[in-house]
């Protein structure tokens, strides 16, 4: 006998189950779940630290630009976010197969990702060689390795492009919508530990061992992730609609025509290139203005990671107690305050361990809040076309602003990071705030349906 009482609870025989979709779990089921999708998120962390943290000191070393370390880490991957982003992610809203629209996605992309990651680790041994045993020395061993990190880069980057779209697309279908925020801070939990060992026992060990710190993290995520796809199912969903006769312009329209996604996206985009300096030339900042090591700036960045871990122990209830997109503008107002206090008062190791704490608990707030906020105000059915349109905007901003922001580095130093920061989450801010009127407007917390083109 079936019964159902409230949304996503279904009582069957006198047991409760939780449903998303066709699927149903039972209290164990819903843990064997989180179990396999953290433990998946936890290695895919560990892998997508490496080429923030790792490739700008890898090409500083052989003498790159500021603007050239942009353009690699951030912009060239933006352009391919641009293009592949939005046809993987509506193709896998209409995918159909017997392992579901997600996984097959991961379970392609991930050998790829694995073997490019390995390459570029050992740029340095096979840009010398290549210069020495194909091109006969014709070159610089520096310009041919800076050649090797930027073709693995782009090679590395193309395929992880699958992974990292489609695997943040399958919490809508597997989760629990009321367990979503929860989820999401012991997902960003076991990102954080994921960080915390990274930066206290690996970071450290990177000017000397870096070939085999990305060989052996890249293996070790290729297993979890073929793991977690074997292990995580996903259920049945409603025949794709039809497609129509001019399927890019009825893209366009359900994305782009209503003012309230056009906030949205703008809003997301300016908070994605907010971070843009801060997650290049951190630890340069650090090493050559304040004199930090690698240990030193490892065991700072470590100890956020154990703040960030308890803070977001707190941040899964009070995500689903206020809801998302409030506690996000939070976020937004409290990095704004931080990033002022940072430039003004960041002088030495102590400020800057201190203002490093300030800066990881207000990205906190925003960390936990952003999945499940995009799962609140996106169309549920067309959720990953929804958010490649997202991409597609928040690459348009990348590709500009990570060049943009290398030359502001060169041309202002270090100690800007913190003012670009403020200007982008200030700009982001003014979006969150249209965005948060239409919210209130179409029902709030309670009654909120999202809109669409033609309403």
């Amino acid at each position: 006998m079936k019964t159902g009482s409230d949304e996503g609870v279904l009582m069957e025989n006198g047991r409760r189950y939780y449903t998303v979709g066709t699927l149903k779990y039972t209290m164990f089921g819903l843990l064997n779940l989180f179990i396999w999708m953290l433990w998946g998120d936890f290695c895919f962390t560990l892998m997508e630290t490496l080429i923030p943290s790792l490739l700008p000191i890898f090409m500083e070393k052989h003498g790159s630009s500021n603007m050239l370390i942009g353009l690699v880490v951030g912009s060239i991957p933006a352009v391919l976010n641009l293009i592949i982003n939005p046809i993987v992610s509506t193709r896998s809203d209409r995918t159909r197969t017997r392992w579901g629209r997600r996984i097959p996605y991961l379970f392609f992309a991930s050998p790829f990702v694995t073997l490019f990651l390995i390459l570029l680790g050992w740029s340095d041994q096979i840009g010398a060689f290549l210069n020495d045993a194909v091109l006969g020395g014709t070159f610089s061993t520096a310009g041919v390795i800076l050649g090797c990190i930027t073709l693995f880069a782009i090679g590395f980057q193309f395929f992880n492009m699958f992974v990292a779209s489609v695997f943040y697309y399958i919490f809508a279908d597997v989760v629990p919508k009321q367990f979503m925020g929860r989820f999401m801070a012991l997902f960003r939990m076991v990102g954080t530990v994921a960080g915390f060992i990274y930066q206290r026992f690996i970071f450290k060990h990177a000017g000397e061992h870096m070939s085999w710190i990305f060989t052996g993290i890249a293996i070790i995520y290729l297993l979890a992730f073929l793991l977690m796809c074997f292990f995580v199912k996903e259920g049945e969903y409603p025949p794709p609609e039809p497609k129509k006769n001019n399927m890019i312009v009825t893209y366009f329209r359900e994305c782009f025509s209503l003012p309230f996604y056009r906030w949205f996206f703008l809003a997301m985009a300016c908070n994605e290139a907010s971070m843009i300096c801060r997650t290049m030339f951190n630890f340069l900042f650090a090493n050559k203005e304040l004199g930090l090591s690698f240990e030193q700036y490892g065991n700072i960045m470590s100890v956020n990671m154990v703040i960030s871990f308890f803070l977001l122990i707190l941040m899964g209830f009070l995500v689903d107690r206020f809801h998302p997109l409030r506690t996000y503008i939070a976020g937004a107002v409290l990095i704004i305050c931080a990033n002022v206090f940072g430039f003004l008062f960041v002088w030495d190791y102590m400020s800057f361990f201190i203002v490093s704490i300030l800066i990881a608990v207000v990205y906190v707030i925003q960390t936990a809040s952003k999945l499940p906020m995009f799962v609140a105000l996106l169309p549920g059915q067309k959720y990953g076309q929804f958010c490649s349109a997202n991409a597609m905007v928040v690459s348009i901003f990348l590709i500009i602003a990570n060049g943009a922001g290398g030359r502001f580095i060169d041309w202002f130093g270090y100690r800007f990071i913190f003012v670009w920061d403020f200007l982008f989450t200030g700009l982001g801010l003014i979006g969150l705030i249209m965005v948060y009127r239409v919210w209130k407007r179409r029902g709030g917390r309670k009654g909120y349906t999202a809109p669409e083109a033609g309403q």
